[in-house]
């Protein structure tokens, strides 16, 4: 038993890391967008945490419901009312402006749609700086701007809560709803807030030692 415990070993090593080895060809590309469109934003390793927790780093990945449509390292969703992939070719930005649908899962088209709606979302954030601007960013990207808006409106109403801090702050007020989802198991709030939590703490630090800071 103690030899085929050894022999697993290596398997099971290489099982932890299969989504970061799945990134690795694409992380220099990622740097230079991220450098290019958000040199404020530091480090630049969450941008490759944003992209495992949206797409496993899956360049084909899709995600197809009777509510939306999700496609590529970005998940750039389509919906009846929202058309993220019209949004993008459609926000001045000149690489953009030339991706076809044709070459939806282009990866380094999906990298730089991620970088520019996160760098849309740095203008919600306000004064915040460090992880705690970082935070609010990817909250806003997760759900919404006006939703970011309206957290820290509550926060500044409220003895002792400061509107530039996310952690124990920003994060803890919000008219999100706490009822669960039907077929999801969380609701708006938990999933909201889990999103920041799990890119920062969890999913950039195993990019650390593959992208320039």
């Amino acid at each position: 038993m103690r030899w085929i415990l050894l022999l697993l070993l290596p398997v099971w090593a290489y099982a932890t890391n299969t989504t970061v080895e799945r990134a690795r060809p694409y992380l220099p590309v990622l740097a230079s967008i991220a450098a290019e469109l958000t040199p404020q934003v530091q480090p630049a390793t969450t941008y490759a945490g944003q992209i495992e927790q949206e797409s496993r780093w899956k360049v084909r990945a899709e995600l197809k419901t009777d509510r939306e449509y999700g496609f590529g390292l970005s998940q750039c969703t389509v919906t009846k009312r929202f058309n993220c992939f019209d949004e993008m070719r459609q926000s001045g930005d000149k690489t953009l402006a030339r991706w076809q649908w044709a070459d939806r899962f282009d990866p380094a088209m999906n990298m730089r749609v991620i970088v520019l709606k996160d760098k849309q979302c740095l203008r919600y954030a306000g004064g915040a700086t460090g992880s705690d601007r970082n935070a609010m960013m990817l909250a806003c990207y997760n759900g919404g701007g006006g939703g970011l808006v309206s957290d820290k409106a509550i926060c500044r109403a409220k003895s002792g809560c400061d509107p530039g801090r996310w952690w124990g702050n920003v994060a803890t007020t919000s008219n999100k709803s706490r009822v669960k989802w039907q077929g999801y198991g969380q609701s708006a709030f938990d999933i909201n807030r889990q999103y920041p939590d799990n890119i920062i703490w969890k999913f950039a630090p195993k990019y650390t030692n593959y992208m320039k800071q």
